[in-house]
């Protein structure tokens, strides 16, 4: 079938043509079956950049716990951690959160405007240590999921991953539940979900549907993985991008990566909203395949004042309103 620019479906077709150009409809296929997919190494990246991922990660590890990289793994006997706020740390994660295939991927689940919500890198030693089942679903107060998934995510893999090696575990289908796991499912799952068998360099990608956790690591060595969650815009985001990403992040990134960082969303308001900082950021469908930096186009905007309230521009929002035209050019310039 051909698949045409339909207007109906917004930017699903432009999607569509590069997952399919990315030769990923077979792990589109495993999402929408089973939950979640697993990326072969030549689909994540290079060989080189595999190597220099796990080498960053080790280096922010000795650095955040202050030891020597013969330390780490005394460090982390028995015991997890997740490095929070990583992304400015080197510049091979902003490179990360841009990957084509796992963004695409992302994409599909959680909009084409979705923004960065966390950018961690995980330690894992040997020991007793495990992640219990769940599911990322963070609106706790709903007693059931919405049909779309409000999150999604990847893991990186930077060393190999099995049951043994303390690898992640799914529980394949129960992205279809659309619930939480009690606390009895969590504990039957814990030695029942299917281990994720993978080399390092593989990403993971899952929805925040799916039941999922990690078994005990029984062999020598750490687990490295780097994850990257996305949300859609209208959520809060778990680490604080907007405030921190500066001009020339933007600048040296592709526009995809000022809307991850969410600066040109107009909200929150204050007395006098600013509908204009929407409409300088990046619009339209962004391809996965664009790597062009954006040099000066990307700024991030200059908010005003929350507490003043500017009376012409609060003529013209009325006008615009009254008129149920939209606003006029005065407060569009």
């Amino acid at each position: 079938m051909e698949i045409k620019d339909w207007s109906s479906a917004k930017d699903t077709p432009a999607l569509y043509r590069e997952l399919k150009e990315l030769d990923l409809l077979e792990n589109l296929a495993e999402l929408e079956a089973f939950g979640y997919t697993v990326l072969p190494p030549e689909k994540v990246g290079s060989v080189e950049q595999h190597e220099e991922a796990k080498e960053v990660v080790l280096r922010i590890a000795c650095e955040r716990k202050d030891c020597s990289r013969d330390e780490l793994s005394s460090v982390f006997s028995d015991g997890q951690e997740l490095l929070r706020f990583v992304l400015w740390d080197d510049l091979l994660f902003e490179k990360l959160v841009l990957t084509p295939t796992a963004l695409g991927l992302i994409q599909w689940m959680v909009g084409t405007n979705c923004v960065l919500s966390l950018c961690n890198a995980w330690v894992k030693g040997k020991g007793d240590a495990r992640t219990g089942i769940h599911a990322d679903w963070a609106q706790f107060e709903m007693p059931t999921m919405a049909v779309e998934t409000y999150g999604a995510n990847f893991n990186y893999l930077l060393t190999d991953y099995s049951k043994e090696d303390g690898g992640l575990s799914f529980v394949p289908g129960s992205h279809r539940w659309r619930r939480l796991p009690s606390k009895e499912e969590s504990e039957y799952w814990a030695d029942n979900a299917e281990a994720v068998e993978a080399p390092a360099g593989s990403m993971v990608i899952w929805g925040d549907h799916t039941w999922h956790g990690s078994y005990p690591k029984t062999t020598d060595g750490l687990r490295l993985m780097i994850l990257g969650m996305y949300n859609r815009p209208h959520m809060q985001t778990q680490e604080a991008y907007r405030h921190t990403a500066t001009d020339e992040a933007l600048a040296r990134n592709p526009k995809r990566f000022a809307r991850l960082m969410n600066v040109y969303n107009a909200m929150p308001w204050g007395k006098t909203p600013d509908y204009t900082i929407g409409g300088q950021g990046p619009s339209g469908y962004l391809s996965l395949f664009d790597t062009e930096p954006a040099g000066k186009d990307m700024r991030v905007p200059v908010r005003g004042d929350y507490h003043r309230y500017d009376a012409k521009t609060g003529e013209a929002i009325k006008a615009g309103m009254s008129a149920k035209v939209g606003f006029p050019d005065h407060y569009k310039k």
